[in-house]
């Protein structure tokens, strides 16, 4: 397959070249990714400025791109314009330095990126451990993982998922593999003013009972690798066809 890799966290993030030393033994491997780290950026693309991309060594096999934009401007720009003479098979965006569960997806630009993939027509996943900052060891058990098992995972395209998110498990013993739904993570957001009057947002994770044990919040504590399947349709589709008979709303 012709593969196209990318990421929020950087060209040089340990995530994204640990899949590119995986899957370059039988797959043709495209990077193209920010030049430094891009995270929660979501879906932004950059509109005011050029982007400079310059060409990067990755050794044998690996033709790679940094770019001075946003996660999704990378796909951009790679399907309209670096890799437009062959778009790859699939795009792997990741291996994300931190979970993207819940409704952290609605912030990550790991899982933005591989939006922007769906959105052009290519099958997309978005790869992510559930701990910050973990030892590489991890990130190459996860590789291996999505290396063996990428091909039943590209099987649940069929199913009309544009976008698979995993997140595999990295402080319990591994379990399996679980399919899961989105669950809730809350924060104790706050803005703290420092030096030169600029506010710096902190939080850490709140706990609550908002989600139940299907959820892939609460499945990747117990050391399940949970596989989320996800559209970039955001109607929501029952409120819709609630107020369509409810009959009094007038328009």
């Amino acid at each position: 397959m012709r593969i196209l890799l990318t990421n929020d966290d950087g060209i040089d993030a340990v995530g994204i070249n640990v899949l590119a030393e995986e899957f370059r033994r039988d797959n043709d491997i495209f990077m193209v990714a920010p030049d430094s780290e891009r995270s929660a950026f979501s879906h932004s693309l950059t509109i005011s400025r050029g982007l400079k991309v310059g060409s990067v060594d990755k050794g044998k096999g690996i033709t790679a791109y940094a770019i001075n934009g946003t996660p999704a401007d990378c796909v951009k720009i790679a399907l309209l314009e670096l890799i437009k003479d062959g778009a790859p098979d699939l795009i792997i965006s990741g291996i994300n330095n931190g979970p993207n569960l819940g409704s952290d997806i609605m912030y990550s630009g790991t899982v933005a990126a591989a939006s922007e993939g769906a959105y052009m027509g290519v099958p997309s996943v978005a790869v992510s451990l559930d701990f910050w900052n973990a030892d590489k060891k991890h990130y190459t058990s996860a590789a291996k993982f999505l290396h063996e098992k990428i091909g039943e995972i590209c099987k649940l395209f069929s199913f009309g998922a544009q976008i698979i998110n995993v997140n595999y498990p990295t402080t319990v013993p591994f379990k399996g593999v679980k399919l899961a739904k989105m669950g809730v993570v809350e924060y104790s957001d706050a803005f703290h003013l420092g030096e030169n009057n600029l506010y710096t947002l902190k939080g850490m994770p709140l706990s609550h009972g908002k989600n139940d044990g299907d959820c892939d919040v609460e499945l990747t504590k117990k050391g399940y690798c949970t596989l989320t399947p996800l559209s970039i349709d955001r109607t929501d589709y029952r409120t819709l066809e609630r107020l369509k008979n409810a009959g009094e709303i007038k328009l």
